[in-house]
């Protein structure tokens, strides 16, 4: 009878320890939102309830979660959690699918059906896009490339397609005014300075998009063709060639900007904050050619024999497999 009462008490202790250690209530009115990101580990993500105030101990959920076979369902995205509940009750919540907001993210430069394509596989998204969702009208267009902002969304399952693209477009509409590209420069419209965004995103690395800038602005002036590869590739539906051949060269496309003198008719891709920035900051300089003849070595110069040496040190570097 000694023995059982012994077990009984420290069974009865271990217990009380335990409910010391975590929260008795199941819902609170007031909450929190929790990022669970993809690769989150059980630890990681007791440690982000912990912090946050949810629960009361880390090690209760992780010795719960791993315990459950359903801690393995819970998702990432930005999740909705009462503070100060239960361990049990975090967990419930975790994976109470109205209580997550996916996260839906791309990078700068990404093509509008690029995109598009993301959304549509994130499974966060329901219903076609309505032909009232367009740019600012400031833009004088309806055509969405260029204007879907790259970033991070939290989006919870089932919002629809239109709310989505809408919050991609407001939140170019923050970028454009920071950049002030809403305002015009140098006699360009906001249009036009989106289009030359897009072409400096795409042609190469941040640390030179003033100077890209600069480029596209000088030959532009003395109605040289643009002759970007980039706005080729558009054309083609094409990504990430080095080198065209010469017959891509020739597609009739507006976009084509071998073919035809000018801007292309729009924007080629999606650009970031400091793409939007160089459109209307570029930097002072009389270059007219510039080529990156190996990863992050981009040179700028106004001698087309200059331009012809750094070619060939560019072939050179390609044939010893630098660009691969």
């Amino acid at each position: 009878m000694l023995s059982l009462f012994v077990f009984t008490f420290g069974a009865n202790s271990i217990h009380n320890t335990f409910l010391l250690n975590d929260y008795i209530d199941t819902s609170s009115s007031q909450k929190i939102d929790i990022l669970i990101e993809s690769g989150d580990t059980g630890t990681k993500i007791a440690e982000k309830l912990y912090k946050s105030g949810v629960i009361k101990a880390s090690k209760v959920f992780y010795k719960l979660a791993i315990n459950q076979k359903r801690s393995n369902s819970i998702s990432p995205g930005i999740h909705e959690i009462d503070l100060k509940i239960s361990a049990k009750a975090a967990l419930d919540q975790l994976l109470d699918p109205k209580r997550n907001r996916g996260v839906f993210g791309f990078i700068e430069g990404l093509r509008k059906n690029e995109i598009f394509d993301m959304l549509k596989k994130s499974n966060l998204v329901s219903g076609n896009l309505s032909a009232s969702v367009k740019p600012d009208e400031i833009y004088k267009t309806s055509n969405l490339e260029g204007f879907l902002f790259p970033a991070q969304y939290s989006f919870a399952p089932g919002t629809s397609t239109d709310t989505a693209v809408n919050q991609m477009i407001q939140r170019f509409n923050l970028a454009a005014k920071t950049s002030k590209i809403d305002q015009g420069f140098n006699g360009f419209s906001p249009f036009e300075l989106v289009t030359i965004a897009s072409i400096i995103q795409a042609e190469g690395d941040p640390q030179d998009f003033t100077k890209i800038a600069r480029v596209i602005y000088n030959r532009l002036k003395i109605k040289m063709p643009l002759q970007m590869n980039t706005t080729v590739e558009y054309a083609a539906n094409l990504r990430g060639k080095i080198r065209l051949p010469y017959k891509q060269l020739e597609v009739n496309s507006r976009y084509n900007t071998y073919k035809y003198q000018g801007l292309p008719i729009g924007p080629i891709g999606n650009p970031g904050q400091e793409a939007l920035n160089a459109s209307v900051n570029p930097e002072s300089g009389d270059w007219i050619y510039f080529i990156t003849v190996k990863p992050q070595d981009t040179r700028f110069t106004n001698s087309y024999s200059q331009f012809n040496i750094w070619a060939n040190e560019f072939r050179n570097n390609e044939k010893a497999g630098l660009f691969k």
